[in-house]
């Protein structure tokens, strides 16, 4: 019997030429082994990806339940809690409970205690952030294969270029965005922005799976970075209007370290799920997080609205300053405050340092000390584990000390990580405490500079909590923007320890202003 000779390309398909019927059908069953066992493979190493991701998540979420656990004794006093000015949290009559209320957070009032909806408060906080960070760093160990994969998608040209476009476009999206994203919780509440950026984030991301072009890519970038801004007012505007002042700093702690979380998370999960689902897999199971995050939020806000943490004792005087205080003239007050712009500088200055060493901390590794990619990634996590670590403990310890003077010890913690850097021919352990360090800083300063700003709204009357979180994340994201341009020109011409030194002396500069902070 004759046959002809077998394409390989047509046999994967199934479309052989063969006269032998027995040939054939063994073929073909050979063909449907292999593609059961392929099928298999995914389906174990899908399994693997959701058995990471839940050890994840349950690594995480153990500091948030240790915080309702504390947060299951009632409060000292009444007459601790902070004068608030404006609080869009539930204050409605019970007979509103359409879902409009319950997003805006009104509705009817729920019988679980407010200091266990404090809890859940900042457990719904918690995962936005985490949720957030974890689609910004998925990219990171993706988006170098997108951008060198054949055009439409990725580029022939200039490849440095355009990681760097992509990168910069979050940071410049989420510092023009900011202000909108404070008008935005003012006019309708913390909650409209909460969860609406939630929805943007989980569209962006969804953008990222479909996307056929570069643009597409940087489109959905950029919106993600417009989605983290609303994230971080609407968020801590929750928490700042929800918890007293003696536990604010606590709950901002906790808050922060889902946001840690997600960074350390993001390339971990990312990459595992890329190898295993591919692009378009990895995104939309990416994207079904987020959304089903924004689900939840909305049915928590109708089991347990927040409630605001106002004394009832000065409800009218609350209520004579919102009508007095336009949203025009408490920003104006802001910019004017002097206390403000002290922290608000400070934020830029430790964003800035962070900014500079990120990229910088990869060409040294590399060139200087010849360390593999795999050791590299390693060595730059330790930053977030510290973040980790510090931003719940600097919380607590921010409820029981001055927060202006951990923010002071923020900075010098940051001019150290710098001068460390710049230490680091005396061998590689210097460049671990340097990144160590520099994670440190990044802890105790956000837990502690977001419940000053708070306290500080409440101490001069400034009005609206999200505004001057939105000023914050102005000065966050120009400090990634600002850190980087200005540090790589000086280390291009005098060395990376000179253009890292230079941009870390601010932060020396800037401490004892924050130490005259009452």
């Amino acid at each position: 019997t004759t046959y002809q000779p077998i394409n390989r390309n047509t046999a994967e398909r199934g479309m052989v030429d063969v006269d032998i019927v027995g040939y054939k059908v063994n073929f073909a069953h050979r063909i449907m082994t292999r593609t059961k066992t392929s099928s298999r493979r995914r389906r174990n190493g899908f399994a693997q990806s959701c058995a990471v991701m839940l050890c994840i998540i349950s690594c995480w979420a153990a500091p948030q339940c240790c915080y309702s656990l504390q947060l299951s004794h009632p409060l000292t006093s009444n007459n601790d809690w902070a004068i608030s000015a404006k609080r869009g949290v539930s204050s409605k009559s019970s007979n509103d409970s359409s879902l409009l209320t319950t997003i805006r957070g009104g509705g009817s009032k729920s019988s679980i205690p407010q200091t266990r909806r404090r809890s859940l408060v900042v457990l719904l906080v918690a995962t936005a952030l985490f949720n957030d960070m974890l689609q910004l760093t998925m990219l990171l160990p993706i988006i170098h294969t997108l951008v060198s994969s054949p055009p439409p998608l990725g580029v022939t040209n200039n490849k440095e270029v355009a990681l760097g476009l992509f990168f910069a476009s979050k940071d410049i999206c989420q510092m023009m965005t900011a202000p909108f994203a404070g008008v935005l919780c003012s006019k309708f509440s913390p909650h409209v922005a909460l969860i609406s950026s939630i929805l943007g984030l989980g569209v962006a991301t969804f953008v990222f799976a479909e996307a056929k072009t570069f643009w597409q890519l940087l489109l959905a970038r950029g919106a993600q970075g417009a989605a983290s801004a609303a994230v971080l007012c609407g968020g801590l505007s929750l928490i700042a209007e929800t918890h007293p002042q003696n536990v604010r700093g606590k709950a901002m702690g906790y808050a922060q370290s889902g946001l840690a979380a997600g960074m350390l998370m993001g390339p971990l999960i990312g990459g595992l799920l890329f190898e295993r689902m591919g692009r378009k897999n990895t995104f939309r199971f990416a994207a079904g997080m987020v959304l089903a995050n924004a689900i939840a939020m909305i049915m928590l806000m109708g089991v347990a609205p927040p409630e605001s943490s106002r004394d009832k004792e000065n409800d009218n005087i609350n209520k004579k300053v919102e009508a007095d205080l336009s949203l025009a003239k408490s920003s104006k007050q802001l910019l004017r405050n002097f206390d403000i712009l002290a922290v608000t500088a400070s934020t830029f200055a430790i964003h800035a340092v962070v900014g500079v060493i990120k990229p910088l901390s990869q060409v040294v590794l590399d060139k200087e000390f010849g360390v593999t990619m795999v050791k590299r990634s390693f060595i730059i996590s330790i930053a977030t584990l510290a973040f980790f670590i510090a931003a719940p403990i600097a919380g607590i310890l921010s409820d029981r000390m001055q927060r202006s003077h951990l923010v002071a010890l923020s900075l010098v913690l940051m001019s150290c990580s710098s001068a460390f850097f710049a230490l680091r021919h005396l061998g590689l352990w210097a460049f671990y405490v340097s990144v160590a360090l520099l994670g440190v800083a990044m802890g105790v300063q956000k837990s502690s500079s977001q419940s000053l700003l708070a306290d500080l709204v409440d101490k001069h009357e400034l009005g609206e909590y999200s505004m001057v979180y939105a000023l914050s994340d102005v000065a966050d994201s120009l400090g990634l923007i600002v850190g980087p341009l200005v540090g790589l020109a000086l280390s291009q011409i005098y060395g990376p320890s000179v253009g890292v030194l230079s941009i870390g002396i601010p932060c020396l500069l800037l401490t004892p202003v924050m130490l005259r902070i009452a």
